[in-house]
């Protein structure tokens, strides 16, 4: 603190070195640390971290989820660079959560009903997923550690010992309870 109040401004490059040499030997240091935390990721938030995910190769266009209460989400994209073809709308319900340490699954359910015989030979279009999720019927499989792991974060899941993803309207809440043993 100063004078004037809180500091402000990027860590300082000794913090930071300080908290790599932690990370280095597994936060020895900090040993009995727990922590618990709700984050809510808003819908704007969330629908930027898809676009960059997404592959070029992927042909779908104007993609956005929006979060709903009760563990819901609503789907809309268009799929090809045709104009004449009607937006895919969906429901998406979360249908489990991660295991951890043993799955680090997030399974969610594609809610189309009869549509879903007709939308079958459109979800093929979702085989260059990002790595890390993946669709079987209808079934969207998301791999957190292999969708952390290329962004660097892949290592920090040894510390998290409870992950549940919810969601209310306008944004998913993580409820994440981590620890360094």
């Amino acid at each position: 603190m100063t004078a004037a109040g809180p500091r402000s401004g990027p860590p300082s490059n000794s913090l930071v070195r300080l908290l790599m040499r932690q990370q280095a030997t597994g936060f020895e240091d900090l040993r009995g640390a727990e922590v618990s935390a709700n984050v809510p990721i808003s819908e704007r938030l969330l629908n930027e971290f898809i676009q960059e995910s997404l592959p070029r190769s992927v042909p779908v266009r104007d993609l956005h989820v929006s979060p709903q209460a009760g563990d819901r989400f609503d789907v809309r994209a268009r799929l090809g660079s045709s104009s004449f073809l009607p937006p895919l709308k969906l429901g998406v319900l979360i249908d489990r959560q991660p295991d951890l340490p043993a799955s680090t699954i997030l399974v969610l359910k594609l809610e189309m009903g009869a549509l879903m015989s007709l939308a079958s030979p459109a979800l093929r279009f979702f085989d260059a997923l990002p790595r890390g999720i993946r669709i079987e019927g209808d079934r969207v499989y998301v791999d957190l550690a292999a969708l952390l792991e290329p962004r660097g974060f892949g290592d920090y899941l040894q510390f998290v010992r409870r992950l549940e993803v919810h969601t209310v309207a306008g944004a998913v809440v993580a409820t994440i309870q981590a620890g360094v043993r």
